[in-house]
């Protein structure tokens, strides 16, 4: 019985020594949370893009950021014949883009993978709407591997260099090296 007791011991102790963080570890992540706060904050708030009378609406946002790896939903609503939704999910690691080849278009954010690598997987899916009123599914497989990804955005000047800055400390946040300790 105490035999038991000591060994259980021993485990949560042992187990709560491989939980924990260094001071470094920590605050990559807390850095990484307040980068991914603003990002989201920026899109919920100027990630709409529309042309026309609403021919062609797109909207972005940051699905959920765990670790170093991003996961982003652009929708496009195109109005212009049948109606048309096209939702891309796109996924990638923070860590894999170029910080520095990370600029701003007119009305987009580009974000290129380090070295032109495929970095990023874009899935695309696709729904119809008819004259009728009958909604078809219009999707062919296209997962595919990218080496950029173009956040749209409202053209906002202030919001893109704000974006411009998330992602880039961002990106240089995952490329830290982990510290190690013998």
């Amino acid at each position: 019985m105490k035999r038991s007791l000591i060994i259980s011991i021993v485990l949560i102790s042992l187990a709560g020594l491989s939980l924990a963080q260094t001071p470094e570890e920590s605050s990559s992540r807390a850095s990484l949370k307040t980068v991914a706060d603003s990002i989201q904050t920026e899109l919920e708030s100027h990630g709409e893009r529309i042309m026309g009378k609403d021919i062609y609406h797109w909207s972005t946002r940051l699905v959920n950021v765990e670790g170093c790896r991003a996961e982003f939903s652009v929708r496009l609503t195109n109005n212009l014949n049948d109606p048309t939704v096209h939702i891309e999910s796109v996924k990638f690691s923070l860590g894999a883009l170029d910080p520095y080849g990370i600029e701003m278009q007119k009305h987009w954010l580009q974000l290129p993978c380090a070295e032109s690598d495929p970095c990023i997987v874009s899935t695309v899916t696709c729904s119809q709407t008819s004259a009728d009123g009958i909604v078809t599914d219009c999707t062919t497989a296209s997962q595919k591997r990218i080496d950029a990804f173009s956040v749209q955005f409202d053209g906002d000047p202030a919001s893109a260099q704000r974006l411009l800055l998330a992602f880039r400390r961002a990106a240089e946040t995952c490329r830290q090296p982990s510290l190690v300790t013998f």
